[in-house]
């Protein structure tokens, strides 16, 4: 029996040539087309299919090719036999094909095996059946297993279809979202995938001071100020910011985003949420450090005039008041002051 150990791709992934794409989709009306090369020291995985397959529901075989449908999947690895296995769409039927040192053969019991396992890389890679196969591993080993599942997906896509099917699961509660969102910080490298996920968990446990706390600490990996700003505009809704954990992680953020635009958008939105004077204060300091005028004064000139009654809120008001350069707002700011108090 011919055996091949099979290591983690996705922890030790070097390189990946070519995107993938949806096995299972059409583009522009026209057959997708996947092609996709994995390195991973001396061992290289290649996946190439055109047109559209479905696999079968246990992840073990192809179910159906579309007419001239064809997938292969090859791996070579130093001082191993080189294998490929190729699936065929003929008169209507799924061929299968297998090839050890590139003479077409009969797979023993451990190269069935080896074809099993390679054929998880497309369907991961997809992002097929998603909602589908995270039910299955969940009922089968729970959230852990899942993340495991998802640790071998090396794009960005497919991990945001199965992180947002995880988190849309009945049977996730608060405590393990917090954790797929935190996982998905750190696993996803694209802004608007990660800003996909974290808006989907903050949407689903509205409220929720574990989950808001998590996404918001995830969004702190976010490059991108317009999409860290949409998902902590989101966090802003259910009242979490109440807690202090909860806020002090969320300024802390918003403290990282370099448009002043953004910035005082998230602010203003804080403020405006839950109306405490304890996240006013917070968010006009974190206000200081607007580099613009205009956008400064928009957040001092947001602030309620009832939390303006509190000394915290109005010695951060000051605070920020000072650091205006622009005479014009800051008149602007000092007259709302002073229009706010008794």
């Amino acid at each position: 029996m011919r055996t091949m150990p099979m290591r983690s791709m996705a922890m030790r992934m070097m390189t990946v040539l070519a995107a993938v794409l949806a096995l299972h989709a059409r583009a522009a009306g026209q057959s997708s087309h996947t092609h996709s090369e994995m390195i991973d020291d001396d061992r290289r995985i290649t996946v190439d299919a055109r047109g559209q397959v479905r696999f079968t529901d246990d992840d073990q075989g192809v179910a159906w090719m579309e007419p001239g449908a064809r997938m292969s999947v090859e791996e070579s690895n130093r001082g191993e036999p080189e294998r490929r296995v190729v699936w065929r769409e003929e008169g209507g039927r799924v061929r299968r094909t297998f090839y050890l040192d590139g003479r077409e053969t009969a797979p023993d019991a451990g190269d069935e095996a080896w074809i099993r396992r390679a054929l998880l890389q497309p369907i991961r890679e997809s992002g097929a059946y998603a909602t589908q196969r995270v039910t299955r591993i969940h009922r089968r080993g729970g959230t852990d297993a899942v993340l495991d599942e998802i640790r071998q997906i090396a794009g960005d896509g497919a991990k945001r279809a199965y992180y947002t099917a995880l988190l849309r699961l009945p049977a996730v509660r608060g405590d393990d979202a917090a954790r797929v969102l935190l996982h998905a910080g750190r696993g996803i490298a694209s802004d608007g995938d990660k800003r996909t996920v974290l808006t989907t968990g903050l949407e689903r446990f509205r409220g929720d001071r574990q989950v808001t706390e998590a996404a918001v600490r995830a969004a702190a990996r976010i490059a991108s100020d317009g999409d860290k700003s949409s998902v902590l505009r989101s966090a802003t809704e259910g009242g979490a910011l109440r807690d202090p954990a909860v806020r002090e992680a969320f300024m802390q953020t918003a403290r990282g985003i370099a448009s002043d635009g953004d910035k005082s958008s998230v602010l203003i939105a804080a403020m405006a949420s839950e109306g405490s004077a304890a996240t006013a204060a917070s968010a006009l300091r974190v206000a200081r450090t607007i580099a613009s005028d205009g956008d400064k004064t928009r957040v001092l000139t947001s602030t309620s005039p009832s939390v303006l009654r509190n000394g915290e809120v109005r010695s951060a008001f000051s605070a920020a008041l000072q650091t205006i350069a622009s005479d014009g707002d800051r008149s602007r700011a000092a007259t709302w002051l002073a229009r706010s108090l008794p």
